[in-house]
């Protein structure tokens, strides 16, 4: 079978709903187990970028899902140790050796001393950056050459359950499989068709607008910059992202506060303040937008034979590292499931992989802790205040890009006698910390509202 479209149903042993990094890693482990796998994608192209993205692997230089992620350049293959698996992106790459947070005045606070991280070569970086239609197209090429069947434009509207197969059906087309899994985003209509989403807390809606640029002045090409920007309508946090690309930076501002502008957030990023003073002439090659709605994950992403990975049962995201790694387990765990179905085993694949999100990402990470990362617009209220605060911390922070670590939390119980003596207002505030991030988005929340399969950008 090949691309198109057939009037009759399909039969496989895998849909994969979902051409993100979760879907291409499911379909590639399923087809290489030997499976007849199906890809559904409902993007015309499916290597095409239509949604914000930072494009980067975190945490190479700590564990993330139970894995250290590595990219070997001598043969081009991004692999993940504990795990036994690589594939191949030969497309270009830019090493990241430290996060720097800025201050409104320009006051940095430094996850790692970028010369000492640089110094240390490949084994210093603490990310890496790629190009991801590169990494769409190398992977879509790698489903061709294991059989899978891919089929664009493909929007599914309901899965049912009949005779221990499930159905996928939707722009006219019928897919008939053992297992389906799942791999739709952030904004998952199946994990909503199946009623999964009921017993998740929704906190809100992270919302983006990222720009390619070109001609930046005072970036570093290996280091990630963040700023908070306080506007008139909402606060917004923009990541400066060095692109795998000479001279190009992919500018990332995101805000979970629904009343903001974000078209007019990203020009006042692109014109004023220090993005401006770094973006004077800087050219805009692409804009990108992005709608996620932020949940707490799914505690068991299984029901009807369908499978639930990656953003689709995770709060906001897993970021690409981890979508991979919960696409790559899913497909290997419903070709064990296949498997022992077809041999007469009791089956136990999927209750692998149930058993791995478990241990971890649910008992292992906190998503309540991952949620406050975005609530520091509502415990420090001004730009004033957060350049106080930040402004005090005045060492270099433990190297780290991984949104579960929080270094600054320490750095800033060292600074509090200092809060309590010189500003004892802000101390009161920087206390509301330890509220629950449900509490601390509760305004937000009444005002924001699911996104249910919609296109998730532009």
């Amino acid at each position: 079978m090949s691309e198109g479209k057939r009037a009759m149903t399909k039969l496989y042993d895998a849909i994969v709903v979902g051409a993100g990094p979760a879907g291409l890693l499911a379909a590639k482990a399923a087809a290489e187990n030997g499976l007849n796998v199906a890809l559904l994608e409902r993007k015309k192209q499916p290597e095409r970028m239509h949604r914000s993205c930072g494009q980067t692997l975190i945490s190479m230089n700590e564990y993330y899902f139970g894995n250290l992620v590595n990219y070997n350049s001598r043969d081009k293959l991004i692999c993940f140790s504990s795990d036994g698996f690589s594939f191949r992106y030969d497309g270009p790459v830019q090493n990241i050796y430290n996060l720097a947070i800025y201050t409104p005045k320009g006051h940095p606070v430094e996850f790692g001393n970028l010369e000492s991280q640089r110094g240390k070569g490949d084994f210093g970086r603490v990310g890496l950056t790629f190009d991801k239609e590169e990494l769409s197209r190398s992977l879509l090429s790698e489903l061709r050459k294991c059989h899978v069947d891919i089929f664009p434009h493909t929007y599914i509207e309901r899965t049912i359950i009949r005779n221990d197969r499930v159905y996928a059906e939707g722009s006219g087309q019928s897919f008939e499989g053992s297992y389906l899994i799942a791999a739709d985003g952030s904004n998952s209509k199946i994990a909503h068709y199946l009623g999964l989403n009921q017993s998740r807390i929704f906190y809100c809606n992270a919302i983006g607008i990222s720009y390619y640029v070109s001609n930046v002045v005072g970036l570093r090409p290996d280091q990630v910059v963040r700023t908070s920007n306080y506007l008139p309508d909402g606060a917004v946090r923009t990541y400066f992202v060095p692109r795998p690309i000479e001279g190009e930076f992919n500018i990332v501002c995101v805000t979970v506060d629904p009343r903001c502008d974000m078209k007019a957030a990203g020009e006042i990023v692109l014109k004023e303040g220090l993005s401006g003073k770094w973006l004077a002439k800087a050219r805009v090659l692409r804009t990108f937008t992005a709608v996620a709605s932020c949940y707490s994950p799914i505690q068991t992403p299984y029901k009807d034979r369908v499978l639930v990975i990656g953003d689709a049962a995770g709060t906001q995201e897993l970021e690409i590292t981890g979508a991979m790694l919960s696409g790559w387990k899913a497909g290997q765990a419903v070709s064990t499931a296949v498997l022992e179905n077809k041999i007469g085993m009791e089956s136990s694949g999927v209750n692998q992989y149930l058993s791995w999100w478990k241990k971890t990402y649910i008992d292992f990470y906190s998503y309540d802790a991952f949620m406050k990362g975005n609530c520091f617009p509502y415990i420090l209220t001004n730009g004033d205040e957060y350049e106080y605060v930040f402004g005090l911390l005045r060492e270099t922070l433990p190297a780290t890009w991984n949104p579960y670590s929080s270094p600054t939390a320490e750095a800033m119980r060292r600074v509090m006698p200092v809060i309590q003596q010189e500003r004892p207002e802000v101390l009161a505030k920087l206390l509301r910390r330890k509220l629950p991030a449900t509490e601390l988005l509760a305004d937000i929340t009444k005002i924001s509202k699911p996104v249910i399969g919609e296109d998730e950008g532009t």
